[in-house]
């Protein structure tokens, strides 16, 4: 049984007959039951449904990046996953369907106006990486030493990403760490972003390319 919430102008929650209400960050919905599908689906759902499973597959296992990469957009209104969703979908995605892959230097994690790293790089050498940027900071860029850095590596053979366990910033300019066993070998692309340390200002990120392995 559904309930008014707020008098009687005010947003409707639960279900009643073939409707159900309900609300997200403070915006009321109302909408259908779900309906079972009789006919099967056309050629450019398809194509749309197998473009949402594979963007959503890569960007879901890195949720604890794409929070704080895009955590300040559309806050009011989508979550950072969707909105990451939204950012990429119409940019990363190649091939004919079904043969869709992802154009990983086209992959955003963060998007936002900050400076970010200046000259930046990767590099591998014994089962580690390397990430290096400028340290410089410009009180009127509005950057500084304690700024936040993220890095990520992402292993397409085997599907896994890696990102360093330790907390770099800005005065760092250069993190290491090491590959597990299983994926020093093929290659890895890789991105970084920044963030204030407040993390409501972030850096678009970087691809930084992709880093052959042994």
């Amino acid at each position: 049984m559904g309930t008014i919430v707020n008098g009687a102008n005010g947003g409707f929650k639960g279900k009643a007959g073939s409707i159900i209400g309900s609300s997200w960050k403070s915006i009321n919905y109302i909408k259908g039951l779900y309906k079972k599908r009789t006919k099967p689906l056309t050629e450019a759902q398809l194509i749309q449904q197998e473009k949402f499973k594979l963007l959503m597959r890569f960007l879901l296992p890195i949720n604890f990046l794409i929070k704080i990469g895009f955590g300040r957009k559309g806050m009011d209104r989508q979550t950072p996953i969707n909105a990451a969703f939204q950012f990429n979908l119409e940019n990363v995605i190649s091939g004919v369907y079904p043969d869709f892959e992802l154009d990983y230097s086209k992959v955003s994690i963060s998007t936002g106006t900050l400076y970010g790293g200046g000259t930046v790089g990767v590099s591998h050498d014994t089962g580690e990486l390397t990430y290096v940027w400028s340290t410089e900071a410009n009180e009127l860029l509005e950057t500084f030493a304690d700024d936040l850095v993220y890095v990520l590596a992402y292993h397409a053979g085997q599907d896994e990403f890696v990102t360093s366990q330790v907390s770099s910033t800005r005065a760092d300019g250069t993190v290491t760490f090491g590959l597990p066993e299983h994926l020093q070998t093929g290659s890895v692309h890789t991105w970084m972003f920044l963030s204030n340390r407040m993390k409501t200002r972030l850096s678009k990120s970087v691809y930084l390319g992709e880093v052959q392995l042994i």
